[in-house]
């Protein structure tokens, strides 16, 4: 994880624990999950076809597909359409996380 470059909206909000890549993180209850993997500096959700280079959320409405990860086992989820939830568990590719851990 990189440093965060965005921070969470609704810090009013109760802290939850969801579960990325076997590591447990905190994040505001009533989030949409690409926001709140972004509050805690996760960037790259998975890697492009081509080119192998990390990807990240774009459009934040769900038409890019640039922020999908594998949600309970459900892969190509688009993340900026899920809110999160206590106990998710999420898996982002290892290729987009190297070199940002």
């Amino acid at each position: 994880m990189t440093e965060p470059r965005f921070r969470a909206t609704q810090t009013d909000t109760p802290l939850i624990d969801v579960v990325v890549n076997n590591t447990t993180i905190s994040v505001h209850k009533g989030q949409n999950l690409a926001a709140a993997l972004l509050s805690t500096g996760i960037d790259a959700f998975h890697c492009s076809a081509r080119l192998h280079e990390p990807r990240g959320p774009f459009c934040f409405m769900g038409s890019c597909f640039q922020c999908v990860a594998t949600v309970d086992d459900r892969s190509n989820i688009r993340t900026c359409r899920t809110p999160v939830r206590a106990g998710m568990r999420v898996e982002i590719d290892a290729m987009a996380m190297k070199d940002r851990v």
